[in-house]
């Protein structure tokens, strides 16, 4: 089994080998350490040796030595023993042999490391470890990495005789989850650097609570005239879990969405502005809300910082989202939200040319909730969104996923051909009651070109409708992707 070095913010974790084995033996034989094993018997060189025959080299353990990264200075040791290849589980071990290294919280970052290598690289999906109840520094420590307590072992008996309480701890690997960020760039090339930046900083703050999450982190050009795509590719040379994805022309935000959810692998999607204006510092709240049981979340603003333009260009898709697609009062939609996995999949399966994934995200959940967040300046530039491009926006939403424009149609007609009879009928009537009434030429010019108006908007959207079908049936493509950095191979 392959092991690779491990480094982390203030530590490492290198494979141990035989040359450490004089440090293990002094590490192991230190009473701080020994007295918080169930076997204290003085720790031999026969006995490493063995150790690492029958447990290292068959695969049934991985052990590595912690350093302090600065210094390369040894302090401890963290293992995996038993590892059992068919359940997928694995005990958990670590300890600190120099003294003056206690305390510091080196152990419970190399626990963080530690975990996510084992559901990641080894492939498990349990971890377990038994600790001495009275042992708080290490139960807090673990506690922090992760791991829950399941039960109590009473009296457990050390190899010298002593008799001590034990907690029964254990860690799911589901506890650590992937989430894929999606951002649509346009014109960003000045602000995209500070989001990423946002991005994976915020992901080590909330690390550093619990080791929870992992990242990888979708950037498409949306055929940016600026050297967006330039910075994007410098970027995913220097962190290799940032994707990069270059589109033949401008397909639009949604379009671009679409293109990134096709290559995320995260349990949960966040998707956010590339203008820094939606905080990925508040990603916590979205994170938090999902885990709660809601399959899509959306960032709710205390107080939007668009212009007045986008704030009315946004009331207005609200309420055409609310009318016409059925979105409940109470929600409100934004270009910030986190979904879980199986959304995005069944998003995918929408592969004709005018996405809309306000549309796409009612007609699969109702499990739809809000958080508030902090809405931002804009510090450069300004918004791509033109009147042209909104308007789109607006009528893509409604005749991809509506037939309520055409039953209004059908309405109008039913009220207008009622009026048009009865107004016949008032015409005969007052013809009767009064021979000399002139018939006006005016009025009936005005109520010819009225519906004859209606009937040129009427079937002006009958032919949106059929156009777009048209278009589709030919599968005109969602997206085009002229290059991709650091794609899966």
């Amino acid at each position: 089994m392959q092991v690779r070095t491990i480094i982390g913010q203030h530590t490492l974790l290198r494979p141990m080998t035989y040359e450490d084995t004089e440090l293990i033996i002094k590490w192991r034989n230190n009473e701080q350490v020994r007295k918080n094993f169930i076997y204290r018997e003085t720790f031999t060189p026969e006995g490493h040796e063995r150790w690492i025959k029958s447990m290292i080299e068959t695969g049934k353990a991985v052990q590595f030595i912690l350093c302090i990264k600065n210094s390369m200075r040894p302090i401890g040791s963290v293992y995996f023993r038993d590892i059992d290849k068919d359940k997928k589980e694995a005990e958990y071990g670590i300890f600190i042999g120099e003294d003056d290294a206690s305390g510091k919280g080196y152990g419970t970052e190399a626990a963080h490391l530690a975990v996510e290598y084992a559901f990641g690289e080894l492939g498990l999906k349990r971890l377990v470890l038994r600790v001495f109840a009275d042992n708080k520094a290490a139960v807090a420590s673990y506690s922090k990495a992760g791991f829950v307590q399941e039960s109590v072992l009473k009296d457990v008996e050390c190899s010298d005789g002593e008799k001590k309480d034990m907690y029964f701890m254990s860690m799911e690997g589901a506890s650590i989850q992937l989430v894929s960020f999606v951002i649509p760039c346009y014109r960003s090339e000045q602000t995209i650097s500070k989001v990423v930046d946002e991005i994976t900083m915020t992901i080590d703050e909330l690390n550093e609570e619990i080791r929870r999450y992992d990242y990888e982190i979708i950037l498409v050009d949306d055929y940016s005239p600026d050297e967006t795509y330039e910075v994007i590719k410098g970027l995913c040379e220097k962190n290799k879990k940032i994707k990069g994805m270059n589109l033949a022309r401008n397909f639009g935000q949604h379009a671009a969405l679409m293109a990134g959810f096709h290559h995320v692998k995260g349990d949960i999607v966040i998707c956010l502005d590339d203008d820094g204006q939606t905080p990925a510092n508040e990603m916590g709240k979205l994170l938090e809300e999902i885990n709660k049981g809601s399959d899509v979340v959306y960032a709710r603003y205390n107080h939007k910082r668009h212009s007045l333009f986008r704030n009315f260009g946004s009331r207005v898709n609200e309420e055409m989202a609310r009318i016409m697609l059925g979105k409940p009062r109470d929600i409100y939609v934004s270009s910030y939200f986190a979904a879980k996995r199986f959304i995005v999949e069944e998003m995918k399966r929408y592969t004709h040319s005018y996405p809309y994934v306000i549309g796409l995200v009612l007609r699969t959940t109702k499990r739809i909730s809000n958080v508030t967040v902090h809405h931002r300046e804009r510090e450069i530039g300004t918004s791509g969104y033109t009147l042209r491009k909104l308007f789109g926006l607006w009528f893509n939403g409604f005749t991809a996923f509506s037939v309520k424009p055409l039953r209004i149609a059908t309405g109008i007609g039913c009220v207008l051909a009622s009026m048009g009879f009865l107004y016949g009928i008032y015409t005969v009537v007052k013809k009767f009651v009064n021979p000399d009434v002139p018939m006006g030429f005016s009025s009936m010019m005005s109520a010819v070109v009225f519906l004859g108006g209606m009937i040129m908007l009427m079937l002006g959207l009958i032919g949106e409708y059929i156009g777009r079908m048209y278009i589709s049936m030919n599968n005109s493509p969602q997206f085009v992707v002229r290059e991709m950095v650091n794609e899966d191979e």
